[in-house]
C-alpha cells in the first residue's frame, strides 16, 4: 500500500471527527456535523470537546462559556421531567475551572441555557446534563426570557408536531448590558471570571422524520444582542446562516452536501409565525 504523503497525512488529522460525509457522526445530536473543531484533549483548553448522549459541546476554559452545542430535538425528548439544580461540570478534565452558580449571583444576568431544559425533560438524567454550568452563558433577562424562550418554545412545537430539528447555538462576542442598565465585559465578584456575550445564536435545521436536507428544507437562524432591547417576536431576529458563518467564522452543518447546504444558507427564514407573549 502506499504511503500517505506527510502533508495529507497532517491536514487528514486536523479535520475535526465529523468530516467524513461517508460515515455520519454516532451520537444522535451531530448527524449533519459540528460547527468548528473541538478536540477531547486537556491540552485544547479553548475548544474542549464534550461529548455526552443529550449533545455535542465546544467549551472553552478561556471565556468559561461553550463556544458552540449542538443537539437533536424530537418529541420523545420533550416529558414532564422538574427542573434540575445548577451543577459545575465534573465532567471537565484537571486544569479546568469548575464554574458555580456563585459566579453568576448578583451578576445582573440570568443563567441562561444553551440547550434549553425543556428540550431533554424526558428523564432526569437527560435535564440533569443541561443544567451542569458548561451549558450555561450570562444572559440579560430581556433575552432570555423573552425572544430566545420564544424560539425554545416554537422550536419544541415543531418537534411535537413531528419534526426532527438539529440544532447549533452559541454566545459571540465580548460585552452585554446588564438589568441595571451597566454593560459588562465579564461577571463574578472574584475569579475565574465569566465572559459576558455581546450576542447569542442559534440555527435549526428543521427535518420530516427519517429524512435528509434538500435544497428546500426549511432552516431558521436566529442572532440576538445580549442586552434588555429583546423583545418577544424572536422572528425579527431571524438571519440568514451565512450571515452567523460570517460573523462567528463557524460552518453549519458541513456534512449536508455543498450544493444543498449553500442554497440553505442563502436566505433568512421567511416563514409566517404569530408571536404569543406569555
Amino acid at each position: 500500500m502506499k504511503r500517505v504523503p506527510l502533508l495529507l497525512a497532517l491536514a487528514l488529522a486536523a479535520l475535526p471527527a465529523s468530516a467524513d460525509p461517508a460515515k455520519p457522526p454516532a451520537n444522535r445530536n451531530i448527524r449533519y456535523g459540528t460547527p468548528g473543531e473541538a478536540k477531547d484533549d486537556p491540552a485544547h483548553k479553548e475548544a474542549f470537546l464534550i461529548d455526552r448522549p443529550q449533545y455535542v459541546m465546544s467549551y472553552n476554559d478561556k471565556h468559561k462559556t461553550a463556544n458552540w452545542v449542538c443537539w437533536q430535538l424530537v418529541s420523545k425528548d420533550i416529558g414532564r421531567t422538574a427542573r434540575g439544580a445548577f451543577e459545575p461540570d465534573k465532567g471537565l478534565p484537571k486544569g479546568f475551572t469548575h464554574i458555580t452558580t456563585a459566579n453568576y449571583t448578583g451578576s445582573g444576568f440570568d443563567r441562561g441555557h444553551l440547550v434549553p431544559s425543556k428540550d431533554r425533560s424526558d428523564t432526569e438524567e437527560n435535564n440533569d446534563a443541561v443544567f451542569l454550568m458548561t451549558n450555561i452563558v450570562p444572559q440579560s433577562s430581556a433575552c432570555n426570557q423573552k425572544g430566545w424562550e420564544r424560539f425554545e418554545s416554537y422550536c419544541r412545537t415543531l418537534a411535537e408536531d413531528g419534526k426532527e430539528l438539529y440544532i447549533a447555538a452559541g454566545p459571540h462576542g465580548i460585552g452585554g448590558v446588564a438589568n441595571d442598565g451597566t454593560k459588562k465585559l465579564t461577571i463574578g465578584k472574584n475569579a475565574p471570571f465569566v465572559t459576558v456575550p455581546a450576542h447569542v445564536w442559534k440555527v435549526a435545521l428543521v427535518l420530516d422524520k427519517g429524512t435528509n436536507p434538500t435544497k428546500h428544507t426549511r432552516v431558521i437562524a436566529v442572532w440576538m444582542p445580549n442586552d434588555d432591547t429583546v423583545t418577544d417576536d424572536w422572528t425579527s431576529y431571524r438571519v440568514p446562516v451565512a450571515e452567523i458563518e460570517k460573523k462567528t467564522k463557524l460552518k453549519f452543518f458541513p456534512l449536508v452536501p455543498k450544493e444543498v447546504s449553500e442554497v440553505l444558507k442563502e436566505k433568512a427564514d421567511a416563514v409566517k409565525v404569530t408571536v404569543h407573549k406569555k
